[in-house]
């Protein structure tokens, strides 16, 4: 009796935790990493800097790099904060629209960062215990 009484307490547990939540499967991390070509700077130390430093700034990126000598720039970033077209807003709007941005490359990578409990393997483990 005191195990049946256990399954069922445990039962309707189970649908309210799961009847409350969010209906989400974790938390969803899209990390994201645009490659773009950058025409318009004149130096390392200014152009280039500027542009890394504005673009790590921003919510979401977690690396941003310039290298001038190539006019090549790389950016990380999870798109659940930010879009790329955020980050070529952000790149357009420096030095009244001095630089341009070509050659966009984006490549995403989504992963949960959490996994959803398995639901069935809990209550035959519960069928289990009330079964003896």
């Amino acid at each position: 009796m005191r195990k049946i009484l256990l399954f069922i307490l445990a039962f309707v547990g189970m649908q309210v935790y799961y009847s409350c939540s969010s209906g989400e499967k974790g938390n969803v991390v899209a990390n994201a990493e645009m490659n773009v070509t950058i025409e318009g700077m004149t130096c390392a130390e200014g152009c280039a800097k500027t542009i890394e430093k504005t673009v790590a700034e921003l919510a979401g990126v977690t690396y941003s790099s310039v290298n001038f000598d190539e006019k090549k720039a790389t950016f990380k970033f999870d798109e659940t904060k930010i879009t790329e077209k955020d980050i070529l807003a952000a790149i357009a709007a420096i030095n009244e629209g001095q630089y341009k941005v070509n050659n966009v490359e984006v490549k995403t990578e989504k992963k949960a960062t959490e996994e959803e409990p398995n639901v069935n393997a809990v209550e035959e483990e519960l069928v289990k215990d009330t079964a003896v």
